[in-house]
């Protein structure tokens, strides 16, 4: 099972919300087999490696954004999910993101 991780820097209600934008997309589009999880920012560093997709709303810092490029994350801006506005650009990477795991 492919897995999502979502986190800002804004605590985990504004994650969960794009939580559930990703999980209601992935239900109108018949996508199965992926767990999208919400997180605290601030536990990211220690829980990121063991995810495939890395959907941010805040620019990812330098420290995570070394773990993002050692464990060949797909990492995807969540900013238009959140807002609304053009969420079809973010969920067109994070389905190019699926893609790659089973290639």
């Amino acid at each position: 099972m492919a897995k999502i991780i979502v986190a800002c820097g804004s605590g985990v209600a504004s994650s969960e919300l794009v939580v559930n934008h990703i999980s209601d997309f992935f239900e109108d589009h018949g996508i199965t087999g992926v767990d999208v999880e919400a997180t605290d920012f601030k536990k990211l560093p220690d829980i990121l490696a063991n995810y495939d997709i890395y959907v941010w709303i805040a620019r990812p810092n330098e420290e995570i954004q070394s773990i993002v490029d050692k464990n060949n994350i797909t990492s995807v801006n969540g900013l238009p999910i959140f807002t609304g506005q053009n969420p079809e650009v973010s969920y067109k990477e994070i389905i190019a993101g699926l893609k790659s795991l089973s290639a």
